[in-house]
Order: structure tokens, then sequence, then C-alpha cells
């Protein structure tokens, strides 16, 4: 048996498949998570559990006691959906810093070798030097965006007071199988696969133009596992992308020829794009318009020539290739042919 690792946030989308390939390759796992988000039919393969899953909040006093013996802890459990964590701040704040202070915590504690920190490219909200480099500037302000800014100076914070080896990675828009497609606010890819694979109209905002860098799953977990295992990744941050930014519009094309449809989208304002969340324009202080366009309009592209450079990482999967293995298995599991 291969080490012990851990990990936080286990039944989401990248977690679960991070689990997979670890149990895989014989580690000896240990799988948090407080199912706000997850689900535990991602740790099945063929309808059979691969791996026991730990119900538990990552604030929760009783987390050392899991981390004990552990050699490695990845830490990706997270709000992560942008208006649920503006329409919460605080609890937004509580799991997403407060849960990632006790995990350092309790890695620290047992004696952990490594921390490898999920992190999110959207703190690089307000860059606009493209592509996007580890060691810019950044300025976030969404809360979410804000969250994961803060988590990492708590990462930073124990690298320096206790030199604990822990690796940053900035996902970019990742994509792939066992997305969650049923989410109040699901991401894009996501949602407009679910929406033509049953022949529904997607409905997008702005004008299809705003272009992103899209990144697949087994790409992002094949840099998660050289941070664990490498040397050179310790006190590092990395750029998880794919170096290439790709519009809506051509996204919406290549799933729709894939699926087999000529279903057009329907295109809405900007602004209506979190309508699903109305408090966040009630009171006397709403959501600047202007702001929720701008997110909804902005351009996204990672750097990855430290990855690259330090430890021999890029992303390989073509966005086609990619594209067609998500659409597999969301057939599969929305049973449609």
């Amino acid at each position: 048996m291969k080490p012990k690792v851990v990990i936080t946030g286990a039944a989401g989308f990248i977690g679960s498949q991070l689990a997979y390939r670890l149990h895989s390759s014989g580690h000896d796992l240990t799988l948090i998570d407080d199912l706000s988000f997850g689900y535990e039919d991602n740790l099945k393969i063929d309808g059979k559990k691969f791996a026991h899953l730990t119900k538990l909040d990552i604030r929760s006093k009783d987390l050392p006691r899991h981390f004990e013996g552990a050699d490695c802890v990845f830490h990706l459990a997270a709000i992560s959906a942008l208006p649920v964590n503006q329409s919460d701040p605080m609890r937004a704040i509580d799991i997403n810093v407060g849960g990632t202070a006790n995990v350092l915590e309790a890695a620290r504690q047992t004696g952990v070798r490594r921390v490898v920190f999920a992190s999110t490219s959207a703190i690089y909200e307000n860059n606009t030097k493209f592509p996007c480099a580890e060691d810019d500037a950044v300025n976030p302000r969404l809360i979410y965006c804000l969250s994961k800014w803060q988590a990492e100076k708590l990462c930073e914070s124990y690298r320096e007071l206790y030199g604990m080896e822990i690796a940053v990675t900035r996902y970019y828009n990742v994509y792939g199988p066992h997305q969650d497609i049923q989410r109040k606010s699901p991401v894009f890819i996501g949602y407009i696969t679910r929406e033509l694979l049953m022949g529904r109209v997607p409905v997008l905002h702005s004008d299809g133009e705003q272009r992103r860098d899209y990144v697949y799953l087994d790409d992002v977990n094949d840099l998660n596992l050289a941070c664990m295992s490498d040397p050179a990744a310790a006190g590092q941050t990395f750029n998880v992308a794919s170096g290439t930014a790709y519009s809506v519009n051509e996204i919406y094309a290549l799933v729709a020829r894939l699926v087999g449809t000529a279903i057009k989208p329907e295109f809405r304002k900007a602004t209506h794009f979190w309508e699903k969340y109305p408090g966040l324009y009630e009171g006397p202080h709403p959501l600047s318009p202007e702001i929720l366009e701008k997110e909804v309009d902005k351009f996204t592209l990672g750097d990855t020539s430290k990855s690259e450079k330090i430890l021999g990482w890029k992303a390989r999967v073509s966005i086609e290739d990619g594209l067609a293995r998500t659409i597999q298995h969301t057939r599969k599991a929305l049973g449609v042919s």
C-alpha cells in the first residue's frame, strides 16, 4: 500500500476523479466531504463504491484525527459557485477561508508532509495583461475570488511560519465527466451539454464572443499528482490552464456538432446572468450591473510556462477530444441515446 492521502471535497467533480486515480494506484485514502455540493455517486465505478467517504465539515475540530499518518492532503473543499458565494458572504468566508485555516492547522499538528491547495484563476478577475502569470499582482473583489486569495495568503503564512510544504494550484475553467450538471448555476459546458442532449434551447448571456481558457479534468489531475510527488512543487503556485482561449460561440458550435443537433441558443443580456439570486438585487445597495456584465464578458488566459519548466506539465487533451468524452459521460448520466 502506498502512502496515505487525504482529499477534502472528495465527492466533488475534481476530487472524486483524483480519488479514483489514487485508489487505482494503490494509495491509502481518506476522503472527506460534507456533501453540501458533492455526491457520493461520484465515488462509484459501475455502480460500486471504490472508497469510503467520511462525511465531515472541514471546519470540524475533529479534522486532525483524520489527518493522522497522512503523507499528503489535497484541499479541494470550498463553495465555488460565484453567485452562491456572493449571496452568503459570511458562510463563504467561513468555509473557504476559515475552513482552509482549519485544514492547514490540522496538517501542521499531524505532520503532513505536503498540502496541495486548490485555488482559482478567478483571483485574476481584474487583471488586464494576458496571459496571466502566477507572479502577476491581483486585485480580486467578488466574494469567491477574494476568499480564495485570502486562503492563498494563509498558505503563504503557514509556509513561512512553520516551513510547511504547500503547493497552490489555480484552476481555470475545468470541464469533463462527472461535473455537476444539476446545480442551480451549472458551469457553461455542463449546462449546454445537458440542455442540448435533452433537446432544450440553452439560454446564454451577452453575445457569445467572450473567451475563456478551458482545461480538461485529466490534465488537471495530472498536475495535482505532480504537485503531490515532485519535490520541486513545494512552495510553488501553478496556473492550471490549457493556454488557449475559446469563445462561448466556438464551444457551443463544437458541442452542438458532437451532440448532433441544430438547436441554436437564446442570448440574453449579461445583467440577467444571476437572476436566480434575486437577493443580490434587493435593498438600498444592489449588486452593480456593470460588475456582473464585466464578469460575464471577462477574458481569461493562463500562462503555463512555469508548470512546464518546473514540473514538465502542460495540458495535452484537445478541446474536441475533451468535449467528446464529456458528452459521452453526460449521455449515460442522463440516460439519453
